[in-house]
């Protein structure tokens, strides 16, 4: 029986970077806690930001934020992992240097931008999160837990993800997120982690997890889990590693709901 679900956000559950929840989810998720199943978000994105996105029942679900560097319970930090300033610091002097980027460097609750354009400040500042101009994104004044690289001219179709690879070590993992953004994942900080967070304090087993995924991010929460699901638009190979493919998070759940599939 399944006892935990998580999903992905942009471009598995919702359609785009900035959009709302499909309708009528809330009331899914209150009916899923009525059969004793938690809803986790799973994320690259800020845990307030995701708050917000979830306010009708933001008390009623976890939070796997920044990829998996920040996991929330009921409050509680279940999990945070921090990047070593001697890891994270040449990194970003490296992006920063990258002609038409803007890096973002989150803390536990706040993120960073040093804008090269105001204009960035003001997409940064559409996306609700809770951030902070600094003169130096080396010197935050709390420990960093993630690094992200915003490129105006995108991402995929420009392989920048191969790209920017080629000029770390394997250990440090780029992945896209979104259309414009490339996260930066180091070995303890991925979905994976935050999905074995909530599983150890919710005391259940891989196999009463079930995840939903559509990118190369996704694939540590995967492995974690016992069923995993990969929406239709996946990225190629993605639908390969999973159990099922669904057109939609809402469609796959209705169906366990109706059906008593998987519960």
């Amino acid at each position: 029986m399944i006892k935990l679900i998580a999903s992905d956000l942009d471009g598995t559950l919702v359609s785009g970077n900035m959009s709302d929840l499909p309708e009528g989810f809330p009331e899914t998720v209150k009916e899923l806690k009525q059969k004793g199943i938690l809803f986790a978000a799973a994320s690259g994105r800020q845990y307030h930001n995701l708050r917000r996105l979830f306010h009708e029942i933001k008390d009623d679900i976890a939070y796997i934020c920044e990829n998996g560097a920040l996991t929330i319970y009921q409050g509680e930090v279940l999990n945070k992992v921090e990047i070593p300033p001697e890891t994270a610091l040449p990194i970003i002097r490296r992006l920063e240097k990258e002609p038409g980027t803007e890096v973002l460097v989150s803390g536990a609750f706040t993120s960073y931008i040093c804008p090269k354009e105001p204009l960035f400040e003001e997409y940064i500042k559409g996306m609700r999160n809770q951030y902070k101009v600094v003169s130096d994104l080396t010197d935050i004044g709390e420990p960093i837990i993630k690094l992200a690289l915003f490129e105006k001219e995108g991402t995929e179709e420009r392989d920048r993800q191969s790209y920017w690879q080629s000029q770390f070590p394997p250990s440090v993992k780029v992945v896209t997120s979104g259309s414009l953004w490339l996260d930066f994942l180091f070995p303890d900080a991925h979905k994976g982690i935050g999905i074995e967070a909530l599983s150890h304090r919710l005391g259940i087993s891989r196999e009463e997890i079930l995840t939903f995924g559509d990118n190369y991010n996704d694939i540590e929460m995967f492995k974690a889990s016992g069923v995993s699901v990969a929406v239709e638009n996946a990225r190629p190979g993605i639908r390969e590693l999973c159990d099922y493919t669904t057109p939609s998070v809402m469609a796959f759940i209705d169906k366990m709901l109706k059906t008593d599939f998987l519960l």
